[in-house]
């Protein structure tokens, strides 16, 4: 389905949340990204250590190499592995495989397959970024990335044109998806917007069926804020902040009560 496009001051953009705790949320991952200018130090592994040290929780440290590409245009187009030397980074991931921590020369990331809440995850997040700070010292953030991958599954879903009761109607549209067969396989919405000078929401949305042939309703919200400034982990922070907020917004239009109420 073609993507379409939401204006800046758009009203679900600005509505004060409910934030309910959900018992049951239907997230199956949280990232956030933090870019900054490119610092070798990311590479060494006395530094990486160190990150790792500053972290309260137990993680595994495994190398990772990053062979950059040459891409050639003109007549004829060819990519090749470029000639200089691969990038080393690391990964910080749990025993249990539920949290990982990407420390590259560009940026670091942290990851979750396993969300327990907004606290729990903001808490990790400001240790890493503390530790980067210490241990890496970028000067410049150039940007700050949140994103929720929410795949929703409900026992009443069994046609996709059930999922009217649980989806939004700015979201889903029912007469489309009436009109569905039994050939029916994913169908997919792009939507952009621009909720504040410098940020940007990018909400992938629509039908697919999972490995086990379920009905599923995935909405995919992914928002940042871009711009080089200072690194500065307060600021960080204080950016994630709005992105969550946008990230709640977001998955209450998306949703109706009546999910909700049945993830609470």
């Amino acid at each position: 389905m073609p993507g379409s496009e939401v204006r800046s001051g758009t009203g679900w953009l600005t509505r004060e949340p409910e934030d309910r705790r959900l018992s049951r949320p239907p997230v199956a991952l949280v990232v956030c990204q933090v870019r900054h200018e490119t610092e070798y130090a990311a590479s060494d592994a006395a530094r990486a250590l160190k990150v790792r040290s500053a972290l309260d929780w137990p993680t595994e440290l495994s190398e990772s190499l990053v062979q950059g590409f040459n891409l050639a245009v003109g007549q004829f187009t060819g990519v090749s592995a470029s000639q200089a030397p691969s990038v080393r980074g690391w990964q910080l991931k749990t025993p249990d495989g539920a949290w990982t921590v990407s420390l590259q020369p560009d940026h670091f990331a942290i990851e979750t397959t396993q969300y327990s809440g907004w606290g729990d995850f903001r808490n990790r997040l400001s240790q890493l970024a503390a530790a980067v700070g210490e241990n890496i010292a970028p000067a410049l953030e150039h940007r700050v990335g949140l994103r929720y991958v929410n795949q929703i599954t409900h026992p009443d879903v069994k046609r996709p044109v059930d999922w009217h009761q649980y989806i939004s109607p700015e979201l889903f549209q029912k007469t489309l998806y009436e009109g569905l067969g039994d050939g029916f396989k994913a169908a997919m919405q792009v939507i952009e917007s621009a909720p504040a000078p410098d940020h940007s929401m990018i909400i992938r949305h629509g039908l697919q069926l999972d490995n086990s042939g379920r009905l599923t309703y995935v909405l995919d919200n992914d928002s940042s804020r871009q711009g080089s400034r200072p690194f500065d982990v307060r600021s960080i922070l204080e950016s994630v902040d709005l992105l969550h907020l946008n990230e709640l917004r977001a998955f209450e239009m998306g949703t109706t009560s009546a999910l909700r109420d049945y993830c609470t």
